[in-house]
């Protein structure tokens, strides 16, 4: 059963839970600490008074078998931005999470927010960039978990419309997209254009996706991690902007693993 966690020290996450609530979820008379608990088909509402980067404690309090975070986005340029990605630390674990640890990365699902998202901004003309995030902060979990954001500022926390797209992008996640190929992505920028590309346009889904800023530590520890975290396996792989010396040897794990370059 997926769940969809809300958090009280997010204030994009307090408007998504808000529409959510009134549009979607009702109550089921059972709470999760302070709040109540609510439902739609066969998923569930919580709300968390923990910031959704520290809540590693999620998996053990409240089992489930897909965690959506509703959630605002922050960047220093302030573009308008609608995002979808998973978690984990390939360094330090400066934001959440463990160090040199990856989650689970739902690729199917990720997918279908990607392009629930993508639809409703074009359907509603709405003025912001839809894209993947690469992997970056926590918390770090054994469960496929994702975040669907709005940002980059205050003024896109707040923002009825986009909040309102999170929303629904979020309800349409609650059931995995059908892709045509599964993948892992390697270099780019934190936004991840070619994977989010390949992803509207050839209908793959990306699981993990490793920037560039990330380089060195991309052993092959961590991209076996990147691999075996990615749900559904990947049979494929993405390798964008990479120094020669490491796109090298990511040509060789792929290679061994199997992986198909796309």
């Amino acid at each position: 059963m997926p769940t969809v966690v809300i958090s009280t020290k997010d204030v994009a996450s307090v408007g998504i839970g808000k529409i959510l609530m009134e549009n979607y979820f009702r109550e089921t008379g059972k709470t999760f600490g302070d709040f109540s608990v609510y439902r739609y088909k066969n998923a569930d509402l919580i709300v968390i008074d923990t910031l959704h980067i520290h809540a590693q404690w999620l998996e053990e309090e409240y089992p489930s078998d897909l965690y959506i975070f509703a959630s605002k986005h922050s960047a220093q340029k302030h573009v308008k931005t609608l995002s979808v990605h998973t978690t984990g630390n390939f360094g330090d674990a400066l934001y959440g999470g463990y160090a040199r640890t990856l989650s689970k990365a739902p690729a199917l699902h990720m997918l279908k927010a990607l392009k629930a998202l993508k639809e409703i901004r074009d359907e509603r003309n709405l003025p912001y960039d839809v894209t993947y995030e690469v992997t970056h902060h926590g918390p770090t979990l054994n469960t496929p978990l994702m975040f669907v954001e709005s940002g980059s500022t205050e003024e896109e926390w707040t923002d009825e419309k986009a909040l309102e797209a999170v929303a629904e992008a979020i309800v349409e996640a609650l059931e995995p997209e059908k892709a045509d190929k599964v993948a892992i992505g390697v270099g780019a920028g934190h936004y991840a254009p070619d994977f989010t590309r390949l992803a509207l346009e050839k209908n793959v889904a990306f699981g993990h996706m490793a920037p560039k800023y990330a380089a060195g530590f991309l052993d092959e520890a961590m991209l076996t991690q990147m691999m075996e975290k990615t749900v559904p396996e990947p049979s494929y792989i993405k390798i964008a902007s990479l120094p020669g010396e490491v796109k090298r040897k990511v040509k060789v794990f792929a290679s061994e693993k199997g992986l198909e370059l796309l």
